[in-house]
């Protein structure tokens, strides 16, 4: 059993982001620990991808194998476009209609 306190401490694990919202991630090249919050328990797990291998394309590689990653980068994409393209009115239609 992994705690977070023991991965704080280590400087072989970096902070890091995950799917799970709720939980604290943590990173050491392929093992990603996800650790909770209440009971500082972590579960690490292997991933096939380290998004920290050669930036920014292993972290569109690694996003892009999850539900909620493909979403984030495929709405980041269409608001960059639109911001580019469309000086942002695409979205500032879509705030509208949402708050309507």
């Amino acid at each position: 059993m992994t705690t977070i306190k023991e991965l704080e401490n280590d400087p072989d694990w970096i902070p890091s982001l995950g799917e799970k919202l709720g939980k604290i991630h943590f990173r050491n090249g392929h093992l990603h620990a996800e650790c909770d919050q209440k009971t500082g328990i972590c579960e690490i797990h292997y991933d096939e991808i380290d998004p920290f291998e050669n930036p920014p394309e292993s972290i569109v590689n690694h996003m892009w194998g999850s539900t909620l990653g493909r979403v984030t980068l495929v709405g980041a994409g269409l608001s960059i476009i639109d911001e580019l393209f469309n000086k942002g009115e695409g979205r500032k239609a879509l705030k509208n209609w949402i708050q309507d």
